[in-house]
């Protein structure tokens, strides 16, 4: 008969192996519109993006995990602040389309035109920075006019960065850069027409940033049919997500809003009353060209 035997094991004597601890990433909890490095910004074929964020080594795949078994409770999940949130704000970056220049313009350096653009680009910002759900009576629209280079453009790409840090959605496309695109779309399967119902840009945006209403310069050189029919649709389109309260928009020409109501949307009733409701009074801003001025041969 064969005696089982044991042997005993002295744990004193016995190596502890630990597996090599990950090390954490750094938190990115605290970036936002205003303080993200510069060294990180990137262009994508011109347009604003992002170098990558690694996953911080505090979370599983972008979530923070609370087990709760110990109350017999299934595990809660939310988004990891370190990494995951702000991953997903500089997706929105990527998303709005902005110009590669957007990543120098911040609140911080902007240079204000007047009290009537700080109270009006104000109202905005409020929006911007209120949670998600706020009930608001009517979301604020916005049109910034005067000569080229006071600081329209530079606004628009301040309010989408920040509308993206804050968890809305931003578009950031110039007039005759969106008419460029549906005209790229004709006879194009591959191609969806940004205006079709289906895949119009203005769905699932919650801030619209319209730069150049009446092109550049605001000449209207080439203010065909087309283009004035088209102009007509995109504002009634604007409008009536806007006065569903589904939309913000901040808008900027070189045109004097008279020239815009009578000679772009050709004394049109309707749309006369669309633009003063969304609107109200536009905002001039009459400050000096911001643009480096240098003899160069140009002037």
């Amino acid at each position: 008969m064969n005696t089982l035997t044991t042997n005993t094991i002295n744990l004193d004597q016995v190596e502890v192996i630990e597996s090599p601890k990950q090390e954490l990433a750094p938190s990115y909890a605290g970036i936002n519109a205003e303080n993200f490095p510069t060294s990180e910004w990137r262009s994508v074929n011109g347009f604003l993006a992002s170098s990558p964020l690694p996953h911080c080594g505090r979370c599983q795949d972008g979530w923070l995990i609370t087990p709760r078994a110990a109350q017999g409770l299934a595990p809660t999940s939310k988004l990891c602040p370190h990494c995951e949130a702000p991953r997903r704000a500089l997706k929105r970056i990527e998303a709005a389309r902005l110009p590669y220049v957007a990543h120098k313009h911040t609140l911080a350096s902007y240079e204000w035109d007047s009290p009537a653009q700080r109270e009006a680009v104000g109202a905005l910002l409020n929006y911007i920075h209120a949670p998600k759900n706020t009930d608001l009576p009517q979301l604020p629209c916005v049109l910034l006019h005067g000569k080229p280079g006071n600081g329209k453009s530079s606004m628009l790409h301040i309010l989408a960065k920040h509308a993206c840090f804050s968890r809305k959605r931003a578009l950031f496309i110039t007039h005759e850069g969106l008419f460029a695109d549906i005209k790229a779309s004709w006879g194009r399967a591959d191609r969806p027409n940004p205006v079709e119902p289906e895949t119009h840009i203005l769905n699932n945006i919650d801030l619209l940033c319209l730069d150049e209403l009446g092109g550049i310069g605001g000449s209207g050189s080439d203010w065909g049919d087309w283009y004035r029919d088209q102009t007509r649709e995109l504002i009634g389109a604007i409008y009536d997500r806007w006065s569903a309260g589904e939309l913000a928009v901040c808008m900027t020409s070189n045109l004097k809003p008279k020239v815009i109501l009578e000679n772009l949307l050709e004394n049109n009733s309707a749309m006369r009353s669309r633009m003063r409701s969304m609107f109200g009074r536009p905002v001039e801003m009459i400050g000096r060209d911001r643009r480096p001025q240098i003899n160069d041969g140009w002037s």
